[in-house]
């Protein structure tokens, strides 16, 4: 294999999968929809962010950067790696960095978002690279894998039972190295009230409803939350009227609006979201926790969160002590982006 041919093969494929008259693209889209999995919206939102990425050259930027060569790769390498499900595509970054690498991929989809990735796997194995690309939505595809690595995404407390089941398929061995992800939220740092940062703030809290590891639940900043309410409402309103919130949450929310209440918390009901003046952990979905503070206050909860938070995002300067990055890139990172501080490659 000429690894620069590699890279070059595989940035064309993307690119290829990522074409408006891909007509297989468009009917996962559509299935996504029409099962409820995804809204159109959403769906519409990661597909433009790839394809903006990918036509800027970022495939072949990302396997610079990794020093992808002839003498350093992934060749022969089996990679599994089981995609979580709770963003639509959340899992090509895993797939795309395996490919790109020269290892064998093998893709446990999500029944949650199984249309989206298997066109873009589907994509890739018409192009026939030299390494496999295999993929399945039942874990028991890959038993006797043997697999030298697993990319793994989830909640802490689902990583032994994942990692029991592997072993009794013998999908894995004891010398396989696991590469778990276990971030559950990030945090941004607001200090101003610019139309174009408070819509960045919005997209980066309310985009996919929340979900994603990417996603701030938490917001430090010197304004209380009363000071900027109203304003900051506006902003939701407008952004709702375009991305319509595609889950709904459940009934514990109306229980920790009336919570609050009672303990005098302030607080913004918004229907299907709730935000509230709190530095406690936010271990609910749909709800942005707003904790007035300085940078002191934000690096205290960062290292209080530890582990659970992935990302502190910035509207201004560095802050100093901390690694940070732009808010405006919260639900839009570039392909080589690193997970709990991780590179793919």
């Amino acid at each position: 294999m000429v690894f620069n041919q590699h890279i070059s093969k595989v940035a064309r494929a993307t690119k290829s999968w990522l074409q408006p008259d891909n007509y297989d693209l468009k009917n996962a889209i559509e299935r996504t929809v029409d099962e409820g999995l995804f809204s159109l919206e959403d769906i519409k939102f990661q597909i433009r962010t790839l394809k903006q990425k990918v036509d800027s050259g970022q495939v072949e930027e990302w396997a610079k950067r990794a020093e992808l060569s002839e003498s350093k790769n992934a060749l022969d390498q089996k990679v599994l790696c089981l995609h979580a499900g709770n963003l639509p595509l959340v899992g090509f970054q895993d797939a795309l960095g395996t490919i790109l690498s020269g290892a064998d991929y093998y893709g446990k989809l999500s029944n949650k978002d199984p249309y989206l990735m298997s066109s873009f796997l589907e994509k890739l194995m018409e192009f026939k690279f030299q390494n496999q690309v295999q993929y399945s939505t039942e874990i028991s595809a890959f038993k006797y894998l043997e697999a030298d690595k697993v990319l793994f995404a989830g909640s802490e407390e689902s990583v032994e039972p994942v990692k029991e089941k592997l072993f009794k398929l013998n999908a894995v061995t004891e010398e396989t190295e696991f590469v778990i992800r276990t971030a559950k939220f990030s945090m941004a740092y607001l200090d101003n009230e610019n139309p174009e940062t408070l819509r960045d703030m919005i997209e980066a809290v309310f985009r996919y409803g929340g979900k994603g590891c990417r996603s701030v639940a938490v917001i430090v900043s010197p304004y209380s939350l009363s000071k900027l309410k109203c304003h900051f409402t506006d902003y939701v309103e407008e952004f709702w009227l375009k991305n319509s919130q595609h889950k709904k949450p459940k009934g514990n929310l109306a229980y920790q609006f009336a919570f609050n209440k009672a303990i005098e918390r302030d607080q913004a009901w918004l229907d299907d979201f709730l935000v509230q003046e709190t530095d406690e952990f936010p271990d609910q979905e749909f709800t942005l926790n707003w904790v007035q503070g300085d940078h002191q206050k934000l690096k205290e909860l960062y290292q209080k969160f530890g582990d659970a938070v992935q990302s502190i995002y910035r509207t201004g300067e560095n802050i100093e002590g901390i690694k940070t990055e732009f808010l405006s890139l919260a639900q839009t990172p570039d392909l080589w982006w690193e997970p709990d501080g991780v590179s793919i490659l």
